[in-house]
Formats: structure tokens, C-alpha cells, sequence
């Protein structure tokens, strides 16, 4: 497994160590990033009473080390979500909507920055339409890296996500890699450390899946502090790949699928949870990314029935809006999470039970 280490101001590091100030143009025996040291951080977070993560400012004159905050942003029947840890950016997937997905990029002013890493975890609309918005010319968003399985597909939006991205690879500005070979040397995961010393392990999706959403790629969180906060996060992935996962890739026993937040599959739908997925992730909490209004009836009456009998409260973007879960060396061990809107284990107008005969009942 090799890693690559996202430490602050720009410099790729090469084979023999020299470093540059800007991404290597060929990238195929490139195997770490080191990135320079961030400024402390400003802010702080707090908990309030209902739950919600509340912003304050840090006090004056203050220094505290870098926090982990996670945001599964609100876009909608699609995922995307953001994770800052001392200045590094990842960001996993961009949902349906490239004009929404600029507003919230307008929001989390991120315009005139950079996105070390982009992940997209599989080539459906409601995942990657967003990422759109990235390269539009007048946000000056720079991005690092760029994952993706690489899948042959005929989606206009695809065709023109790869262009911005293949173009940039012809400039130097940009790593694009396949989640196949996440890190370019044949081995199935990759780590990614971020500046503040939060780890991403990108792995190798289920091979030669003809269902799209089985060939998610899953990104497992580890923070600095790891007993403070795990998270998983699989994209669309169904029984199938879940299957795989566990029996053939055997990611429960590296790099480990225990956590303390699923970011729920397949926008809560019963076809992208088991008990065996349940009884490996052992989660404190879910957290669902789906559209108050959707043709699928996400969340699935049956998947909410199997969070509780695991005692997995859930948070949902339609109900909850934006969830963000943060740490902080303050409070070593504990994590904070909530939504814009109180409340845990919400339903939504669309939730119906589903007649798949993989949920009828779920394995």
C-alpha cells in the first residue's frame, strides 16, 4: 500500500525526493504528495443542546490544531461530500446538479482555492454532474488529484467532465488516476494523509460489475485521532459489491471497515445494506444523502427497520439538511455531529417500502 501525504503549500514529491511546485506531469511512477504547513486554524466548533454543530469564533489570540470537519452536503437525490483537515481538501462526489453544487462551493467559499483530492465513486449522474461546477474558469479551483474508475460510458456529462479533466493532465495541473489502481503500483488501496494528519484510504471497487453503482469506489476516514472519528463511505454499492467487499476483497480486515459514521449506501435505499454489512461497520451513527422528492422512495422503509434493530440513528440531507460531523484536540475521543435542522431517525415524503426481492428480506 502506498500513501500519499497532503502536508500543505504545494510540492509533489518524486522518486529520489526532489520536490517541485507544481504536480508531475507524468504521474505513473509518482507514489507520494507533500503539501507544507497550513496556518492554525480560526475557528472552533461546539455542540449544542439540540445536537446541531454550531460556529463560533476562536478566541483571541488563540492557536488550536487542526479539527476534522466532514460535511455530507445537502444537493439533492445525489452525494457529495467534503472533508478539511488542517487545510487539505478531499471532496467525495458532487451530486446531480452542477448549478447548486456552485452555490454551495459559493457558500464554503471555495472559490479561489484548492481541492487536493476529488474522488468520484462511480459514473452515475447524481454523483458527478456537481463536479462539473469545479472547473468552470471563473472559480480558479485548482484540483490535485482526480479518482475515478475510468469506465467506458456515453453520458454527455461525463464526456465533458473528462474533458476539463483530461485537460488540465495535459497542462501538468492535474493527477488523474483510476480507482482500479488507486495509487498507480497495483495494490488496491491508497492513503492519503491530510495536513492535519486525517487519513483517507481509497480502495479498489468490485472488477467487471455490469451494475454501475457496484463499481463504487469505497473511501474509508480515519482521523488524526482515530478513536474520535471513522467514517465509511461506499457511493451507490449494493448487496453485490458489499458481498465482495467483505469476502473477497476482505476490507474488514485491511484497512478495517469498523467506524463511527456510515454515510448511509445507495441514499438509503435496502439494496445497499445487509446485517453482515451492519455487524463489520458497527456504526454510532448513519448518515443518509437523498432528496426530499424522489422517483425511488429512498429512504427504503426497510433499510430505516434494519438501522434500528442495529441502534443506528440516522441523519438525512432532505430533513436535516447539510450533516456535519467535527473533531477537535480539545476533546480527544469525541466527535460532534449534526444537521441544519435538529433531529435524528426522520422520515421523508418519498419513503415508501420497496418491492426488490433483495430487500423482501434483506440478507
Amino acid at each position: 500500500m502506498r500513501t500519499i501525504v497532503l502536508l500543505g503549500v504545494v510540492a509533489f514529491m518524486a522518486a529520489g525526493c526532489r520536490t517541485d511546485d507544481k504536480p508531475p506531469r507524468s504521474a505513473a511512477s509518482r507514489d507520494s504528495v507533500v503539501l507544507g504547513d497550513s496556518a492554525a486554524a480560526s475557528r472552533t466548533d461546539t455542540t449544542v443542546p439540540n445536537g446541531t454543530v454550531a460556529r463560533v469564533p476562536a478566541p483571541s489570540g488563540a492557536r488550536t490544531a487542526p479539527n476534522l470537519v466532514v460535511r455530507v452536503l445537502d444537493v439533492g437525490q445525489g452525494d457529495a461530500t467534503l472533508i478539511e483537515n488542517g487545510g487539505s481538501r478531499v471532496l467525495i462526489d458532487g451530486g446531480p446538479d452542477q448549478t447548486r453544487f456552485g452555490h454551495l462551493l459559493d457558500s464554503l467559499n471555495l472559490n479561489d482555492s484548492t481541492i487536493d483530492v476529488v474522488v468520484l465513486t462511480h459514473l452515475h449522474a447524481d454523483h458527478l454532474i456537481g463536479l462539473r461546477a469545479l472547473f468552470e474558469s471563473k472559480r480558479h479551483i485548482t484540483v490535485r488529484f482526480f479518482f475515478e474508475n475510468k469506465d467506458p460510458f456515453t453520458a454527455a456529462n461525463l464526456k465533458h467532465l473528462r474533458d476539463s479533466i483530461n485537460a488540465r493532465v495535459a497542462r501538468g495541473e492535474l493527477v488523474y488516476r483510476d480507482t482500479d489502481d488507486p495509487c498507480a503500483n497495483g495494490q488496491p488501496i491508497c492513503t492519503i494523509t491530510m495536513k492535519g494528519g486525517a487519513k483517507i484510504h481509497i480502495m479498489r471497487p468490485m472488477p467487471s460489475s455490469s451494475n454501475p453503482n457496484n463499481r463504487s469506489a469505497p473511501v474509508k476516514l480515519v482521523g488524526s485521532d482515530s478513536a474520535s472519528l471513522t467514517m465509511w463511505l461506499a457511493g451507490d454499492a449494493e448487496q453485490e459489491e458489499i458481498n465482495w467487499f467483505l469476502n473477497t476483497a476482505q476490507y474488514d480486515l485491511h484497512p478495517g471497515m469498523r467506524v463511527k459514521v456510515l454515510k448511509a449506501d445507495h441514499h438509503g435505499s435496502c439494496n445497499g445494506i445487509t446485517h453482515a454489512y451492519l455487524n463489520a461497520l458497527t456504526p454510532d451513527y448513519v448518515v443518509a444523502s437523498v432528496g426530499a422528492v424522489n422517483a425511488y422512495h429512498h429512504m427504503h422503509v426497510q433499510a430505516k427497520s434494519l438501522y434500528r434493530a442495529h441502534h443506528d440513528p440516522w441523519y438525512r440531507t432532505d430533513q436535516n439538511g447539510t450533516v456535519t460531523i467535527t473533531t477537535s484536540t480539545a476533546s480527544p475521543g469525541k466527535f460532534a455531529i449534526g444537521g441544519q435542522r435538529p433531529g435524528t431517525e426522520k422520515s421523508g415524503p418519498s419513503d415508501a417500502r420497496s418491492i426488490q426481492a433483495e430487500c423482501n428480506p434483506i440478507p
